[in-house]
Parts: structure tokens; sequence; C-alpha cells
């Protein structure tokens, strides 16, 4: 009987909200409501103002005050759509919208930290995406005559860096100019001692540098949930009733919602669509340039029916240790043993890679990858791995690169 009646309840929510837009939790462009749960108290979900023109997070009343938030609309009968412009924010909601204060002359030059505490013991991963992103391009020291050769591009004004990670075994870059539409990837994890990350912007005085341009951002972090085995036997007999309906308060757990997006282990950032775009950090449309001592890997997912990936180059401008380069990998790195004069080591490594004329290698510098079409089909992972040094050489650009990616399902053609 007590099941009867809780299926009745169910039926009665889906009736009654069958025509309610539902949370596209892959959609990390577009904010949207999500009016079919209008009995939230606050569950971390992407909110729209009551103008619909700018973007915030659904939470109580109350947690938006405490955490210095600004109540824009409403997203149900008894929460509100809250937007974090404050700075020195606590929150562990499962979802996160951080915008920067108001800024202008006067209180430029300041530090601004957001603590976000792991939601649950499930939480393995945070994304943290940049909607919006726009901060002091990395610079390096200015040329000296006669002298070729200068440190590489840093973030020396501007600064995004999250710290606190799991006993400091992760080392994240820290970020500065154009990187709107970017996104990365930190792992946590509940068991430990820290239980949060920090994430804090460094903006630099305008009143000493006004040449600077204005820092802007609006940074969502979404915790992910890995899937607990115990919890899925434990929920089952809720969750085989309410998994083939359409997603309603008591719809599936937020492990599985979770799932397309987990990224393997080391990837600093993840690409689960099939196909889609990627770039350098400060790629700035084009004009860079790319940052300094930086070695993460970019990765893609790998289906069961998926055996490869195609990149097709938008922009590929890299420096270069010998500018006859041939998409031979010793052109782009120094064998230790003959190393002599400091020269340039940036590269884009693409594991068992081939152009469309038919050039093989790994390790892609200076313009070899320009207007080309490669393909990676490696028995492993599915990655791209990018390394700069702390060298900048006068007349060889660091501009970074773009690329455009489809995955492949049958690597006998390759491209």
């Amino acid at each position: 009987m007590a099941l009867q009646r809780l299926m009745r309840v169910l039926l009665v929510c889906v009736v009654g909200y069958s025509s309610a837009s539902v949370v596209d939790n892959t959609n990390f462009r577009t904010p949207r409501q999500n009016p079919a749960n209008i009995f939230t108290v606050g569950n971390g979900e992407q909110c729209l103002s009551a103008d619909r023109t700018t973007g915030g997070v659904c939470l109580s009343r109350n947690q938006c005050n405490t955490q210095g938030g600004k109540a824009i609309g409403f997203c149900g009968v008894f929460a509100t759509c809250c937007s974090l412009n404050a700075c020195d924010v606590r929150t562990n909601t499962k979802v996160a919208v951080f915008i920067n204060p108001p800024l202008n002359h006067e209180s430029s030059g300041l530090e601004c930290s957001y603590n976000v505490e792991i939601n649950n013991n499930n939480v393995c991963q945070m994304r943290i995406d940049f909607e919006t992103f726009n901060l002091a391009p990395p610079t390096t020291v200015d040329p000296v005559e006669n002298v070729t050769q200068r440190p590489g591009f840093t973030c020396r004004n501007d600064i995004f860096q999250v710290t606190n990670l799991q006993a400091n075994s992760d080392i994240l870059p820290p970020l500065c100019g154009d990187n709107n539409g970017q996104h990365l990837y930190v792992r946590v994890n509940a068991s430990t001692n820290s239980r949060a990350i920090r994430i804090n912007f460094k903006i630099a005085d305008r009143v000493t540098q006004p040449n600077l341009p204005q820092a802007t951002w609006k940074i969502k972090v979404t915790q992910l949930e890995c899937f607990n085995t115990l919890g899925k036997f434990r929920d089952g007999i809720l969750e085989s009733i309410t998994q083939s309906l359409p997603s309603t308060p008591f719809g599936g757990s937020s492990a599985d919602r979770d799932e397309y997006l987990i990224a393997p282990p080391g990837c600093l950032q993840y690409y689960p669509d099939r196909a889609g775009a990627f770039e350098s950090f400060n790629y700035n449309r084009g004009q860079g340039p790319y940052i300094g001592n930086l070695i993460y890997s970019t990765c893609f997912k790998k289906s069961p029916d998926v055996c490869g990936i195609k990149f097709t180059a938008a922009t590929f401008n890299m420096a270069y240790r010998d500018e006859t380069n041939i998409y031979l990998d010793t052109d782009c790195q120094i064998n230790p043993v003959t190393r002599g004069t400091p020269q340039s080591e940036d590269y884009l490594f693409i594991p068992e890679a081939e152009t469309a004329d038919g050039l093989r290698g790994s390790k892609f510098c200076g313009a070899s990858a320009a207007n080309q079409i490669i393909a990676s089909t490696p028995p492993g992972p599915l990655y791209v791995h990018f390394k700069s040094d702390n060298l900048v050489t006068d007349g060889i650009p660091e501009q970074g690169y773009r690329f455009s990616y489809n995955v492949l399902n049958n690597c006998f053609g390759r491209i």
C-alpha cells in the first residue's frame, strides 16, 4: 500500500509539471530556470534574474544573505536567484556562480577569494567554467638591446589561482588574460582533512597602472559526484520507480547526472562531446600570447565505439627550437646530452599523430600544425599535452592555438 501511495504522488507530480523545462547539466553556456522543482529551498542550480538578463544560483534567502549575495529573482516558492558578486564568499552548494564585484580605479588592487566546500562525500571533482574571464594579460620583461632571449610570458599583474588542494598533490597553474569559455578540473577527496578549495583573484592596482584592462569574471563551479555503489543499492527501490520518469523533485541521483562530465585522472581540461573546439589559455582570438611554464593535458571522451580523434587547426603558432621544423619531434625539444645555448622547448604533444599528407610525429611546435588536419589514434586515452617554458625569443611569436575536433569511429582510413 505504501508503494502504491508513493507511485500516485509521483504521477501527480509528473502530470502537474510535465510541460516544465528541465535543467540540462551538460550545458555550461546558457543558464536556465528549473520551474519543475517549485518546492526547492535552494538547490544550487543555475537560474536567471527576473528580467532574464543575469545568471545566478538558486539558494534559500538565508544562504544568499550569509554568502554576501544579492537576490535578483525567484526560483521556486521558497528560494531566490542569488548573484554572488561579493568577495570572501563561502559556499557548499552543488553549483555556485561567482561574479566580480563592481570594480573601478578606486577599488582595484584587491584580492577576491571564494571558498568552495565539498557538498557531500560522493564529490570527487570540481569543474570550474569561465563564462567570463578577462584579466590583465601575461607579460614579460622589456626587450634589451643585443639580447634576443627573455623570460617567458607569466601572470604578473592580475592572477587567478586555485589553492588548498588535496594534500598539495595537485598543482594548478596561475592564469590570467582572456579565457572566456575555458574551463578546468580540480580533483578533490572528501576523506581527507582538506574539504574545500580556495579560488583567489589577485587584481593589480589600476591607479598606478591605468593602461591595464578592466578585470571582469563570472565563473561557475560545479561539484561532480562519482558513483557510490552502496548508496545506489540502498536507494535502488526508489530509483527503479523514477528512472523512466521525467525530471522531478524525486528524480535520479546527482552521480547519475554527473557521470557524463567526470574527467579521467590527470586531465586539467575535459571535453566529453563528440565534436567541439579547444584552444590555449589566453588564446585571445588568435592574438595570444600563451602563458609560460604551463604543463597540462586536455582530454576527450573515448566511448566504446571511438578509436581515435581528428584535429583541424584554425590557428597554430608556437615557439620552436629549429625554424626548419618538419614535424620532427627533435625540432621541438633539445636532447639533454647535447644541450647547449638555451632554446625554446614549447610544444603540443599529440600521441600517434599523422597529418593528412602522411607525415608522422608527436610534438608540434612553430607553425607545424597550422592549416593541418591531424589524426591521433593512440591505444589508450584521447588527449593532447601542452608544454611551455620560461623563455621568449625575439621575433618568434607565441600566439597559441585553436583546434576543432571530431572523434573517429573508423580509423582504417584515419583522415
